[in-house]
């Protein structure tokens, strides 16, 4: 009598290939959703920076006398210079467990009405910023959470951007998920933010 414990060689080659499918399928997919999510980011990111520009020019006809709001990276050892904490308006991006949010301060208080503020990217996207230090360019990540984050600013009369840290500008934003890799050229000078390259 035969005994048919175990599997024969042709079984083994089968069930490896259709796991070899299934791990395809659920790496594929996973690209597919980060990259998804890299794109929705994008355009977050994006909106985020022009409507908060509106938000701080508009604020500038407003707020008399107050001192221009500095462009700082407090997760890098920066800080938000305590005149504009208490009279500028900055927007600030942080991680809080595995998405990227935004929130704008005005006069020191937030913006949202939501504690964790505005979401803009889920998981699987990471955002770096391009900063330029006199001929090297520094990659640094938005990493720290709320408070710590990567802040930006503009020149409340010209609408440019203000410097991120030490005179040094955020040259670039590189939005980064699955295959799918997003850049935004910040112009330093007019305060726009354009899709550039990849």
């Amino acid at each position: 009598m035969r005994d048919d414990k175990g599997f024969s060689l042709i079984e083994l080659i089968v069930i490896i290939a259709i796991m070899g499918v299934v791990i395809t399928f659920g790496v594929v997919r996973s690209e597919v959703i980060f990259s998804y999510n890299a794109q929705e980011a994008y355009k977050k990111v994006m909106s985020t920076l022009a409507t908060e520009k509106t938000q701080v020019l508009a604020y500038s006809t407003l707020a008399s006398g107050a001192t221009s709001v500095h462009q700082t990276g407090a997760g890098a050892g920066g800080a938000v210079d305590p005149e504009v904490h208490d009279k500028g308006v900055y927007i600030e991006f942080y991680v809080d467990g595995n998405s990227i949010y935004t929130e704008t301060y005005v006069q020191g208080k937030e913006k949202s009405t939501n504690q964790k503020g505005k979401k803009v990217a889920g998981k699987g996207v990471t955002m770096i910023c391009k900063v330029r230090v006199g001929s090297a360019v520094m990659d640094v990540p938005v990493s720290g959470g709320k408070g710590s984050g990567i802040c930006f600013s503009y020149d409340r009369s010209t609408g440019a951007f203000l410097p991120y840290k030490d005179g040094n500008y955020i040259e670039e934003i590189h939005v980064i998920g699955g295959n799918r890799e997003y850049v935004i050229r910040l112009m330093k000078k007019t305060g726009k933010a354009v899709q550039h390259g990849k």
